[in-house]
């Protein structure tokens, strides 16, 4: 049962030319949780970074909570733009793992094992086609050509928080599909629908075209209601970066999370507290 993380560090450099990267305090502590949880299932869990993230990840001292650090995100994500896919690097990234391969976001916590077909994707839950979002495909415009015409419009998008995929003939056609979009799709501002689009509407629209059965971990409807079996903290992720009190709080939990149920990497606990956070 092999999973991934994947940190891609290109989208905060092309905001940040000259910063150091960093990653919130919050989010390290959910990453952690996350990669230690899934290893406690039997699961192997890999993070695949570009090389900044990975030697941001080992210069914390945290390279030993995965399985392995693997270098295979590139650092310039081939040329996508990575203001508008600010997420290419999952794509990238799942294009070199072989599947079977579960993707999950470092923001994702899966508490219970999850029982996952050999034969059929799992994402988190479905996507409603709010237009605002998922816009009529013939809005999207190209730099060069990508074919558009025949796909089925109707089919919800997938939200790939987690994303199980059984298959690596279907897992590359996805991917390389997504990745041939992005690599076409004309520079500009939007940085919702385009990415969204990539990631979510395609691999529903791939598994339509390919006959893949799919199914969820929940409706859409159950995100922000208390679950004991999945916690995707994405929704909540502001307010704890606004919140001195917030930012506290739910560190505290994971401190409390790890020595509990994590006694051998307390150690994290104090890489993480004494990292720079914002220099």
């Amino acid at each position: 049962m092999k999973a991934i993380h994947i940190i891609s560090t290109a989208p905060y450099f092309a905001k940040n030319p000259n910063g150091a990267y960093f990653m919130d305090k919050f989010e390290l502590y959910s990453a952690v949780i996350s990669a230690l949880n899934w290893r406690g299932f039997g699961g192997e869990m890999i993070l695949a970074a570009d090389s900044r993230a990975a030697e941001y990840i080992k210069g914390l001292g945290l390279g030993a909570v995965w399985n392995s650090v693997e270098t295979v995100v590139p650092d310039d994500l081939e040329g996508i733009n990575p203001k508008m896919f600010w997420a290419a690097g999952k794509l990238l990234a799942l294009r070199e793992i072989p599947a079977p391969v579960t993707m999950i976001d470092t923001d994702f916590i899966v508490w219970k094992k999850p029982e996952l077909p050999q034969n059929r994707i799992v994402a988190a839950h479905r996507e409603n086609l709010t237009p605002s979002v998922y816009p009529d495909i013939s809005s999207f415009k190209f730099k060069r050509p990508f074919p558009m015409s025949g796909m089925n419009e109707k089919v919800l998008p997938m939200n790939t928080a987690f994303l199980y995929l059984p298959d690596e003939e279907f897992k590359q056609y996805y991917v390389n599909r997504a990745i041939a979009f992005m690599k076409s799709a004309i520079d500009c501002d939007d940085y919702l629908c385009y990415m969204v689009f990539a990631e979510q509407r395609m691999l529903s629209i791939c598994a339509e075209e390919k006959k893949v059965g799919s199914q969820v971990l929940m409706d859409k409807d159950e995100l922000f209601f208390p679950r004991d079996d999945y916690t995707h903290i994405w929704g909540a992720k502001q307010v704890i970066r606004n919140s001195v009190q917030g930012m506290h709080d739910f560190c505290g939990r994971a401190r409390e999370r790890i020595k509990k149920d994590f006694k051998e990497y307390e150690f994290v606990i104090g890489r993480i507290e004494g990292a720079a956070f914002g220099n």
